[in-house]
């Protein structure tokens, strides 16, 4: 008896050990941020913003990636920031090369470091701090979110570079 006592005892003690694990907790596995943009009460006006980030080789340079969709249609009309100091204040600003507004269509992925890149450049930005983005959308409206500034060197993102400018055609 005294048995079956302490085993439920057990039990009973054990009962709450793992409701607080790292499985059973979300998290982003990613290096950048996710965040939704936009009226969450009309699915079709939200973008969903995903692993944004800065990539950076270059002290005072990088290139802004991310995931973006959208359930109905919208554009990325502006991308401007400020990097962050290593002592948290507020750096210099920067904008991106943002020359034409990224379209967003229904249910389409846009992936930023598949098209023309969007390069940002401030003293201030290196690899290993953060940056505050502000990202500026047709219809979804605009958000400010601290990401991370990643070292653009890693294997991870070897291929992802600025396009070189066109070289000069021949005269005929």
């Amino acid at each position: 008896m005294a048995c079956v006592a302490l085993t439920l005892g057990l039990l009973g003690a054990a009962s709450g050990c793992g409701m607080k694990v790292q499985t059973n907790e979300p998290y982003t596995p990613a290096e950048g941020v996710n965040f939704d943009v936009g009226n969450s009460a009309d699915p079709a006006t939200v973008v969903h913003v995903r692993n944004l980030m800065i990539l950076s080789r270059t002290a005072g340079q990088g290139i802004v990636s991310a995931s973006l969709v959208t359930g109905g249609s919208d554009a990325l009309t502006g991308l401007t920031g400020t990097a962050v100091k290593p002592d948290g204040s507020n750096g210099a600003a920067f904008t991106a090369s943002l020359t034409t507004p990224v379209t967003l269509n229904p249910n389409q992925l846009v992936v930023l470091t598949n098209g023309p890149l969007l390069t940002v450049t401030s003293a201030d930005l290196a690899a290993g701090l953060d940056a505050s983005v502000t990202l500026e959308f047709q219809k979804a409206g605009q958000i400010t979110v601290r990401t991370t500034v990643v070292d653009a060197s890693q294997p991870a993102y070897a291929t992802i570079s600025p396009s070189p400018s066109p070289a000069a055609s021949p005269s005929s």
